[in-house]
């Protein structure tokens, strides 16, 4: 807290020395959710499951200014995506979609999930740091 409050009442003083006082942009919080769609998949293989995240913004954000939030996903198969990034111009919902496609001669029964985490980039304050969103879980049968 002690930090948080110095690289405040820094940014605030360098910006009253340029002549522009602005108030900070603070993310207090990031809540995020996922969902499996389908959560059972049964059918011709390979299968798709798609994932409906929501990561949900709270704090300030400065009007006209900008928060960028990072997300990532991570499967039960120990796959990790790439880091993405939402710009996030006011506080409240913003969803991401991610899917993935298995199931085949190899592979006729699968239970697995997919969870995502998300972070502040390092221009904004965040009192909660990096947050994982649940475990969408679903499960997989090829057939017929």
């Amino acid at each position: 807290m002690k930090s948080t409050l110095a690289i405040l009442a820094t940014a605030a003083t360098l910006a009253a020395a340029a002549g522009t006082a602005q108030a900070a942009t603070v993310v207090t919080g990031l809540n995020d959710t996922l969902d499996a769609t389908p959560m059972h998949y049964a059918g011709h293989c390979p299968g798709v499951i798609t994932f409906h995240g929501t990561v949900v913004v709270s704090g300030h954000i400065d009007p006209g200014g900008v928060a960028e939030i990072g997300y990532q996903f991570t499967r039960s198969d120990g796959a990790t995506g790439q880091n993405q990034y939402i710009e996030a111009h006011h506080t409240g919902v913003y969803h991401i979609t991610e899917t993935w496609t298995l199931g085949g001669p190899q592979l006729h029964d699968y239970a697995g999930w997919e969870k995502f985490k998300a972070w502040p980039t390092a221009d904004i304050q965040n009192k909660t740091g990096n947050t994982w969103s649940n475990e969408a879980r679903f499960t997989l049968k090829c057939g017929g």
